[in-house]
């Protein structure tokens, strides 16, 4: 699963504080944020691109974003794109097939309250400056519900497209890291001197972030320590990890950021492909990345989850054999109630709106 890379066994590397001085945390609060991670021990439900149950490689993406309307409605949280830039043979998916950065352009006119999220962007493989544009503009054309997941990638087949610049992505992302952050701040800049280019004092980058600075979620650890990923982003997206190891993964988190809900902690997130079964009773089956079940094992074992510290459940449901529309109307019917999203009040049902065609 691409989720960029959320991967449970990625193993950290030895202390590497990366260029700059360390983030601040994020002023408080930020609206986004507060929708798609309300902590104080509760949990939201997120879904990922593509809202399409397929075998093979690639989406239809027929009637997406009629889809996506639909599941704001429900009052889903959040609504993640995948950031896959070529299809390598053995390598996964197309994700949702479109570029992530279009889409969002279009997510972001189509809905009006549902948080909008990457996860994850390949930063390595792309210039700050061009995420920095693209993420502060979809901010401004969703008011101000951009999320923006960052890792350094699971495809090694994709790297040598991009030429020798990006050969090192988990050496490049520091440098990558700590130049987005100064563009998408949310303060006059004094100028930033990288090895991906220079900014001189006064440049700056129109438009600023809604809310004063741009959220960064890493994805994974990108080569990073943990230590690193609490000092740096302002959340950790990771992977489906058993409940045992995840409350271990968890703790630790917490104990680097605060516990969840508090003044100034961080985020934990988990992803994961879900299989949900139509016997309500369906018991558990092993699903790398994933979850495969019925309903009511699958409400023990999210409320689990929540109990061991994850904010938000993120669910890619590309791998059911039952039409998504389904699943998602069984989710929104049984699973939703149980994971409200603060601020949002369900409208019963979930019924693709029949004017939009993709």
């Amino acid at each position: 699963m691409r989720t960029e890379t959320a991967g449970a066994g990625e193993a950290g590397e030895d202390g590497c504080t990366g260029p700059g001085a360390a983030d601040t945390a994020l002023p408080a609060p930020h609206p986004a944020m507060r929708r798609a991670f309300p902590g104080g021990g509760r949990a939201t439900l997120g879904l990922i691109a593509p809202l399409e149950s397929f075998s093979g490689d690639v989406p239809t993406m027929e009637g997406h974003l009629a889809r996506v309307r639909a599941a704001e409605e429900a009052g889903f949280a959040s609504f993640w794109l995948r950031d896959v830039p070529l299809l390598v043979p053995g390598q996964g998916d197309g994700g949702q097939l479109f570029d992530p950065w279009v889409y969002l352009g279009a997510l972001a006119t189509a809905t009006s309250r549902i948080t909008l999220g990457t996860a994850s962007t390949v930063l390595p493989l792309r210039h700050p400056v061009h995420v920095a544009k693209a993420a502060a503009s979809v901010d401004l054309l969703s008011g101000g519900r951009m999320l923006l997941g960052l890792a350094v990638g699971d495809r090694p087949g994709e790297v040598p497209a991009f030429g020798p610049a990006a050969a090192n992505p988990a050496g490049r992302l520091p440098d990558s890291w700590a130049y987005l952050r100064h563009l998408t701040g949310g303060t006059v800049t004094t100028g930033h001197s990288s090895p991906l280019g220079e900014l001189a004092p006064g440049t700056g980058m129109v438009p600023g972030p809604v809310f004063g600075r741009l959220p960064l979620l890493m994805t994974g650890r990108g080569g990073r320590t943990i230590e690193w990923v609490a000092e740096h982003a302002d959340g950790w997206l990771y992977s489906a990890l058993a409940p045992e190891i995840q409350r271990a993964n968890t703790a630790r988190w917490r104990r680097l950021t605060g516990e969840s809900g508090a003044p100034g902690s961080k985020p934990y997130a988990q992803a994961g492909y879900l299989v949900l079964d139509e016997d309500p009773r369906s018991a558990p089956r092993p699903l790398p990345q994933g979850w495969a079940m019925g309903r009511e094992p699958l409400l023990d074992l999210f409320k689990t989850y929540e109990a061991g510290g994850v904010d938000q459940l993120m669910v890619n449901l590309r791998l059911n054999s039952r039409p998504v529309d389904e699943v998602l109307a069984e989710l929104a019917e049984y699973v939703l109630p149980l994971f409200p999203t603060p601020g949002i009040r369900p409208t019963p049902g979930l019924r693709p709106a029949p004017e939009l065609h993709i």
